[in-house]
């Protein structure tokens, strides 16, 4: 599958050395590899389409970056377990996988989202908008807020997949406030999430392309 726009839009999001994947979710001729397979073992076809897709996708951007392509368990939360040294996110919809992998020595970690544009449901606008948010959601004409809703949560996704691989902590939307400048966003703790203080900010940069909204977010090494 081709999707040059969102190629470009992961290259200005992430720029350094990266490696890029894109596979069809849908496709049944993605192979799991032997030390994947046990994570799916019990899951309905789609999700073991997805899955496969999502590992697919992640070797096609080690191959990019000219490494060898590993099999990418998952540990015991479920979260892809990267080899030592790489940086990697892993995102679908129903349309599209993305992954993105990098062996920068300056990232902690990286966290990649897409969603598609369709608009954010009324019934979770607040649980996933801040009362601020939902404020400033309410400000902007009647057309525009549920897709403008549907660009923070991706934004919160991407930035929650960044802080996990060192928090280990799962949490609810509410716990990270967004700002938007242009295209960059800032996702701020509103609670401590060790090792995360209340008040540390996430940054990351956002596009739209072919139908999907796409948020990627970067933790620098201190």
């Amino acid at each position: 599958m081709t999707r040059d726009a969102i190629r470009t839009g992961l290259v200005q999001v992430f720029g350094g050395r990266i490696g890029i994947g894109l596979t069809d979710p849908a496709s049944p001729d993605h192979r799991l590899r032997p030390g994947e397979r046990a994570a799916v073992a019990k899951a309905v076809p789609k999700r073991v389409r997805e899955f496969a897709a999502g590992r697919a996708a992640a070797r096609a951007a080690f191959a990019e970056l000219g490494l060898q392509q590993p099999a990418i368990p998952v540990a015991a939360d479920r979260s892809p377990v990267w080899p030592g040294g790489i940086s990697g996110s892993i995102s679908h919809t129903d349309e599209l996988c993305l992954a993105v992998v990098s062996d920068a020595p300056h990232w902690r970690a990286i966290g990649l989202d897409a969603e598609a544009t369709t608009p954010l449901s009324p019934d979770i606008w607040d649980i996933v908008l801040t009362p601020e948010e939902l404020r400033a959601v309410g400000h902007l004409p009647q057309e525009k807020r549920g897709h403008h809703g549907k660009l923070i949560f991706c934004i919160k996704e991407a930035a929650y997949k960044a802080q996990y691989p060192v928090s280990k902590t799962i949490f609810d939307f509410q716990t990270l406030a967004v700002e938007l400048k242009g295209h960059r966003f800032r996702a701020e703790f509103r609670r401590d999430v060790p090792p995360f203080r209340n008040g540390v900010t996430i940054q990351g940069v956002f596009f739209e392309a072919d139908g999907h909204f796409v948020a990627g977010a970067i933790l620098p090494n201190a």
